[in-house]
């Protein structure tokens, strides 16, 4: 069943009207018809199973029936921060890491980033992207679309609140360390907020590394293999899911 999200307050039996992109893909692309049902997600979250009563030009009108209240969440707010990579890579890591259920993307530009943001094309860059984490969190039934955000430089990102700060860094796979992210997700406990960085291709730095850790992010390896940048951060959102959410 299709899944949408408003920007509405939702009430049982209280109709509401949907409009613009949401009333497009239901009406004109899914062929929805009057009296079939879809999910819908309100402001606040909550999601609702809704009849659709009326349907005119530009709008139709829903009749939410049923509260839904399977769990899709991460127990972890999940913030996944990552180098500037080359081609669509960016677009691949937003959509499945949503599905994965991050709650939040950060871009930047690091000391081996290929790829550059102009400024005047941050805004289009960061609507595009925004466009993709609402159709994965649609495709994947969640009750958030994440945000999607860009920091100019390291230092500012070092600012971003986070219970758990972690920096994945290949040299530590290649040395063998396997403990600290195990360490880090078995201590994460509901409701936590984990920021996680991954470099572009080629990695990050030694300094970058340097700053990181004076700021108290903690190195880890992603296991014993050398993992893509748009691999990196989907490694470690199945580690949290299998983590929190399958013990």
């Amino acid at each position: 069943m299709q899944r949408y999200f408003t920007d509405q307050s939702i009430q049982l039996q209280k109709p509401f009207s949907v409009s613009g992109d949401t009333f497009h893909h239901l009406v004109r692309v899914m062929r929805a018809k009057e009296n079939e049902e879809a999910e819908f997600v309100a402001a606040n979250h909550q999601v609702f199973l809704g009849k659709i009563q009326r349907i005119a030009e530009k709008s139709a009108e829903v009749l939410p029936t049923k509260q839904l209240k399977h769990v899709v969440e991460l127990p972890i707010e999940v913030t996944i921060a990552c180098g500037l990579s080359k081609g669509e890579k960016s677009e691949t890591i937003v959509q499945k890491g949503t599905e994965m259920g991050a709650r939040h993307f950060i871009f930047l530009p690091t000391e081996f980033s290929v790829a550059k943001w102009p400024t005047a094309k941050v805004a289009r860059k960061i609507e595009r992207l925004q466009k993709v984490a609402v159709g994965a969190a649609e495709q994947s039934h969640r009750a958030y679309i994440p945000t999607i955000s860009y920091c100019s430089s390291l230092k500012e990102l070092v600012q971003w609140p986070g219970k758990f700060k972690i920096v994945a860094y290949e040299e530590s796979a290649k040395q063998g360390e396997h403990t600290q992210l195990h360490r880090q997700i078995t201590n994460m406990r509901p409701n936590d907020e984990a920021l996680a960085l991954f470099g572009p291709e080629g990695g990050l730095s030694t300094s970058e590394i340097g700053t990181l850790t004076d700021a108290g992010f903690v190195s880890v390896g992603l296991g014993p293999r050398i993992l893509r940048a748009e691999t990196a951060p989907l490694y470690f959102l199945t580690a949290i899911s299998v983590f929190t959410e399958m013990r």
